[in-house]
Order: C-alpha cells, then sequence, then structure tokens
C-alpha cells in the first residue's frame, strides 16, 4: 500500500514493489479516466464538478488529498455529495518526487 504525507492510503500500482520506495520521497500518480465510482472503494466528498454532456469532471476530497476523476458513465452527483471511488492499478505509477522520473 502507499500512504500519502496526508494520510491517504492508496494500493500499488501493479507491478511496483514495496522495495522500490526504500528511502525515497514518492509520488502516485493516475490519470483521471481511470479512477471509477465503486461501492466498496475509498471515501469521499464531491468537491468540485462539471457535467460536460457525455462525462463528468470531478474533484473528490479524499482524506484531505484532492483527487480529480473523469467519469464517462452517468452519475446522479451533486457537489458534496459523498461518493467512493477506486483507482485502477493497471494504470498507476509510482514517480520518484526528487527526479520525476517512473519508478
Amino acid at each position: 500500500m502507499f500512504r500519502s504525507a496526508g494520510g491517504l492510503i492508496l494500493p500499488l500500482p501493479v507491478g511496483a514493489r514495496p522495495t522500490d520506495a526504500a528511502g525515497r520521497e514518492l509520488v502516485y500518480g493516475i490519470r483521471p479516466e481511470h479512477i471509477r465510482a465503486t461501492a466498496q472503494g475509498m471515501p469521499g466528498t464531491v468537491t468540485l464538478l462539471e457535467a460536460t454532456g457525455s462525462e463528468i469532471f470531478a474533484k473528490v476530497d479524499c482524506a484531505g488529498e484532492e483527487i480529480a476523476c473523469l467519469f464517462r458513465e452517468r452519475l446522479p452527483l451533486k457537489q458534496g455529495a459523498q461518493i467512493r471511488i477506486e483507482v485502477d492499478r493497471a494504470c498507476a505509477h509510482l514517480f520518484d518526487a526528487k527526479t520525476g522520473r517512473r519508478m
């Protein structure tokens, strides 16, 4: 598991090993379109919502971390609503915070 500075716990990307992080500050990277709404995901609060026709762009606060999401399905969301989200581990990456290089 990956723990952000704010305490948010995220699953390690597919193929990542905990030893990759030894002594390094890492950044967790995931594109907004690789996050989905699920019944059992991380709880969060919608802080920004922009419906663009076929897509919904949302910012979700999860444990104090702002996560950008792009939903292609129609969801009955409103600003301030509670939602559960999940990242697609196969599309997530870890980056070295100093160099920006992908681990």
